[in-house]
């Protein structure tokens, strides 16, 4: 499955969660965190998540990057891609 990401939704952290938490699809019990998001990507299977208009992020984003370059080193079913095709991150 891809799942496309736009970076500029990315500026504010409650924000940023809520919407994560419904283009992910987690669950209602999601901690909208950091952390949280970390574990609920390495329990994804089989996805690809592409980030858009990185260029344009929110303030929050580079933390949020951070989460999801750790979960695709994580877990052999994510594939992290970048649009600006500067970048791609994926275990295995």
């Amino acid at each position: 499955m891809r799942i496309l990401l736009d970076a500029r939704r990315m500026e504010i952290r409650e924000e940023v969660h809520a919407y994560l938490q419904e283009t992910l699809g987690f669950p209602a019990y999601y901690g909208r965190n950091l952390d949280e998001l970390y574990e609920c990507l390495c329990e994804l299977s089989d996805t690809e998540l592409a980030v858009l208009h990185r260029e344009e992020a929110g303030k929050y984003y580079l933390k949020v990057e951070k989460a999801l370059k750790a979960a695709a080193k994580e877990n052999r079913e994510l594939c992290l891609v970048f649009a600006d095709g500067q970048d791609r991150h994926e275990n295995g």
